[in-house]
């Protein structure tokens, strides 16, 4: 069971990003074909990122833990790069400029979630 639920746990956490680090629960519509659109784009970002961050080299110096790519801030990156013209030197840069965000990999890491559990705002309703 414990083998099972680790297996699952990508899932888990790509769903999370999904969520939180491309803002997948905050709507632009009420009708639910525009939320259904706004889901599928979000999921083909979320490809993209993954695809490009796959492609990004991440230097492993001698420390203590091994670095990976910092998701939110390739979303952000990539978002910002996203409606230029798509030249070879401009995705060198974008894969330079991600290289340098990283994160340490700290195995056996449990913290306490305090998440709240919200259901789904569109953008009309939010108060600014």
């Amino acid at each position: 069971m414990k083998r099972l639920y680790h297996l699952r746990w990508g899932i888990e956490s790509s769903f999370r990003k999904l969520k939180y680090d491309l803002g997948c629960i905050q709507f632009h519509s009420k009708q639910d074909d525009f939320i259904e659109m706004e889901i599928y784009a979000h999921m083909i970002m979320f490809n993209t990122v993954s695809q490009i961050n796959a492609q990004a080299y991440v230097p492993q110096s001698h420390c203590k833990y091994m670095y990976i790519i910092n998701f939110k801030m390739a979303c952000r990156i990539i978002h910002k790069h996203y409606n230029c013209s798509s030249t070879d030197i401009i995705f060198l840069k974008v894969l330079r400029r991600i290289s340098r965000y990283t994160v340490p990999i700290r195995p056996g890491r449990k913290d306490k979630r305090n998440i709240k559990v919200k259901a789904p705002v569109c953008f009309l309703y939010r108060v600014a």
